[in-house]
């Protein structure tokens, strides 16, 4: 299948000396995640909505200086498993599309994964989910929320409660011999916090602390009828300190209900809700057990890039531009050599993470690296954080390979069996070539 038949022309250009503050209000308004650089055939790069709260950027700060620059290009006729390894490993949501030297739209994650909905029933959540579920609680303050999805490295976050059966049923609350009883209690997420809603309502209620008002609101329409004349009906103190805001809980800003999904539903049902509702991300549940894990769009194109090879490990790399002092080809072999040293385990996939953080030291970048492996024997991880790629994830493998060695990550629920998981791709392989 060719990545043409993925191709959207719903997207907005902007000027590289566009201002940050006019591309989060185009954010704000259309609800895209990515916006495109530059104008016709002269597309200079991206700007993600994650670039923009991720990080503090001065209102005034232009587009060129924090547009993603390095995005690849595709050509309308390249294969679509291609296209959705460039965009998982590229960490963008948007890749322009070319027929030839002409630019003629684009290829998103929405618009792939909508290409082949109809095929994806050959797989269930269980196969693609990401099982590494990191979660808060209601009660979690906004700072360390914002503090868990940097050193992840991730976007959004599941809000889980810890709930007992005496929370949602009236019980007796004591045993036979008049002892306290203790509820079985079950795990629930009850919301979604992403960088986004932290820091719209961050930036929203300093504003409203700070005083003033907006036009129209105090029958002066913010002004008054004399030179000196100073409106004071605004909201709350005008200190308004953030810290405060950050010290509030993320029960107050988190999406209720959060969209929950079961582990066997097919893949294509899970797909279809994302897509029909304009979901970014589902919770995937386990009976009686409660979240387990996160289902996104990145996770359903990482299946259309397995291969049925039996002799190969799969391997994604995210932050693939920050790989810039070894080849994939190294990084796999890093990968098969702790598979080597341990003859009871087979790696089935692995995954290296790569964060770029703006400390540099002598030209080069400090960079956090994490490996996860899930294997037949459990899922193991292993982060190192040096000065260039190579380094950290060098000391990212050391790491792992004593959290294997100590053998840690065993009681673990394994995923499908790679027999069993090994029908599936065939079929997604079948279809996708033809």
């Amino acid at each position: 299948m060719d990545i043409a038949e993925a191709l959207t022309t719903e997207y907005f250009e902007f000027d590289p000396s566009t201002e940050v503050s006019k591309l989060m209000g185009a954010f704000k308004e259309h609800g895209s995640k990515a916006l495109l650089i530059g104008t016709g055939d002269d597309i200079a790069g991206v700007v993600t909505r994650k670039q923009l709260v991720s990080s503090h950027h001065n209102p005034n700060e232009k587009a060129a200086n924090l547009m993603r620059d390095d995005v690849p290009q595709v050509d309308r006729r390249d294969d679509i498993r291609e296209v959705s390894r460039l965009m998982v490993e590229s960490d963008l949501n948007l890749l322009p599309v070319y027929d030839g030297e002409v630019f003629g739209g684009i290829a998103t994650a929405s618009s792939i994964v909508r290409a082949v909905r109809p095929n994806l029933d050959a797989l269930d959540v269980n196969d693609v989910y990401t099982q590494d579920l990191v979660s808060v609680d209601p009660d979690t303050t906004l700072g360390e929320v914002i503090n868990t999805l940097r050193t992840h490295g991730i976007s959004r976050v599941p809000v889980v409660e810890e709930t007992s059966e005496g929370d949602r049923a009236a019980t007796s609350g004591r045993t036979s011999d008049g002892a306290e009883r203790e509820e079985p209690t079950r795990r629930e997420a009850v919301g979604m916090a992403s960088y986004y809603d932290v820091i719209d309502f961050i930036v929203r209620e300093n504003q409203r602390m700070e005083g003033g008002s907006t036009a129209g609101f105090d029958g002066h329409g913010g002004s008054g009828s004399r030179g000196n004349y100073r409106t004071h009906t605004g909201y709350g103190d005008r200190a308004g300190d953030e810290h405060r805001l950050l010290d509030l809980p993320v029960g107050n800003v988190m999406n209720s209900p959060v969209k929950v999904t079961g582990p066997t539903t097919s893949l294509g049902d899970a797909a279809g809700e994302m897509l029909d509702n304009d979901y970014t991300s589902l919770v995937v549940e386990l009976p009686e057990e409660g979240p387990d894990g996160i289902l996104t769009l990145t996770d359903v194109l990482r299946s259309l890039t397995w291969t049925p090879d039996e002799a190969e490990t799969r391997l994604q790399v995210f932050g693939m531009n920050l790989l810039t002092d070894l080849s994939r080809e190294d990084v796999a072999e890093m990968i098969e050599a702790v598979d080597d040293k341990y003859d009871e385990m087979d790696v089935i996939e692995a995954y290296v993470v790569l964060q770029n953080h703006r400390e540099r030291q002598r030209g080069m970048p400090l960079i956090r690296a994490t490996i996860r492996l899930f294997t037949n024997k459990g899922r193991f991880a292993g982060t190192g954080e040096e000065y260039g790629a190579a380094p950290a994830i060098r000391a990212a493998r050391d790491r792992l390979e004593r959290t294997v060695l100590d053998d840690k990550s065993h009681t673990i629920e394994e995923r499908r069996s790679p027999g069993e998981r090994e029908a599936a791709e065939h079929l997604v392989s079948w279809w996708l070539e033809a």
